[in-house]
This record gives C-alpha cells, structure tokens and sequence, in this order.
C-alpha cells in the first residue's frame, strides 16, 4: 500500500477527502483513474471535479498539475 502524500499534487488535505470517498491508497487511484475519483470527490461535495482532475491525472503521471503537462 502507498500513501496517497507520497503522489505529486497530493497533499494531507486532498488525501484525507480522497480516504472519505473511498481511494485509501495510491494503488486504488490507479484502478479507479483520476476522473473517477474526482467524480467521487464532486459527488461528495468535497472538491471541484475539474481542478481535482487535473491534481489526480498529473499526480498519476508524477507530473504537476500547474505545469501543463511537462514533467519538471
């Protein structure tokens, strides 16, 4: 099991909300895919699904999200 803090874009906060709607882990991220999970989070009222896509895609591709896309 990895810690969801140990991903790039998430922080105490995001993993916490991430916990709440069921994605405990980095591998049930995986399985469940960054638009799923933000879906859970909007669903549940914790974030906005768009912004929370974006953290948990680049978080996936070990990238940040404000940076577009390119890792640093």
């Amino acid at each position: 099991m990895t810690e969801l803090e140990t991903l790039t874009n998430i922080g105490p906060k995001l993993a916490a909300d991430l916990r709440t709607v069921g994605v405990p882990d980095a591998e049930t991220l995986r399985e469940v895919g960054a638009e799923n999970a933000a879906q859970r989070l909007a669903g549940a009222g914790l974030r906005d699904c768009t912004h929370a896509t974006l953290a948990l895609e680049g978080a996936l591709a070990g990238v940040r999200w404000t940076t577009g896309g390119r890792a640093r």
